[in-house]
């Protein structure tokens, strides 16, 4: 029963990424897949609750990519830009992989948002973290952690956005800048 459903989600995410949601039928999933679209229903209600399976997976590989990337340097201000370097590039190779980023985005927001959503607390967490930790070792000045945080994760949406239907050339440069900004508004002078 799992080995059906992992074939479902594997081939679920290939035509996605191949066509885009939009474009993509559970008939054809169905046909990739070589097992009967009654089966696919047996563990998906619809297509759009099989692409929110296929992003909370998405999400929880990323989770501990960049928990890796952020943990493998020591200073506060290190890991944070660890992490949102680490961030950045993941998104525009995820907007490479899915053509659906730039075809079906909008269509699909609501159920990006509805994943990201789980997502969100550990992003928070994770910055609040790297803020706490630099303001206790007096690297960052931050009157307000939790508040720094939410504007730390909302630029990273924004500018994320704009890289996945841009994909730059030169990621790391557009994100050296944004890293400029962030990390010279909170370091203690």
């Amino acid at each position: 029963m799992k080995e059906t459903r992992e074939i479902i989600i594997r081939t679920a995410r290939k035509m996605f990424a191949k066509k885009g949601v939009t474009e993509t039928t559970m008939d054809d999933i169905a046909k990739e897949a070589k097992i009967g679209k009654g089966t696919i229903y047996h563990y998906f209600d619809s297509k759009e609750e099989l692409y929110c399976a296929i992003l909370d997976i998405d999400f929880a590989e990323a989770k501990g990519e960049l928990e890796r990337n952020a943990m493998q340097e020591i200073e506060p201000d290190k890991k944070l830009a660890a992490y949102i370097m680490a961030r950045l590039k993941l998104m525009v190779k995820l907007s490479a992989f899915y053509s659906m980023f730039r075809v079906d985005y909008m269509d699909y927001y609501g159920y990006i948002k509805k994943v990201y959503e789980k997502y969100n607390s550990f992003e928070n967490s994770m910055i609040k973290g790297f803020l706490n930790e630099g303001v206790q070792k007096g690297i960052f000045t931050v009157e307000d952690v939790d508040y720094a945080a939410f504007y730390i994760v909302q630029c990273i949406l924004g500018v994320e956005y704009q890289m996945g239907i841009d994909k730059p050339e030169d990621v790391e440069k557009r994100v050296n800048l944004i890293l400029n900004l962030v990390l010279n508004g909170i370091r203690k002078r």
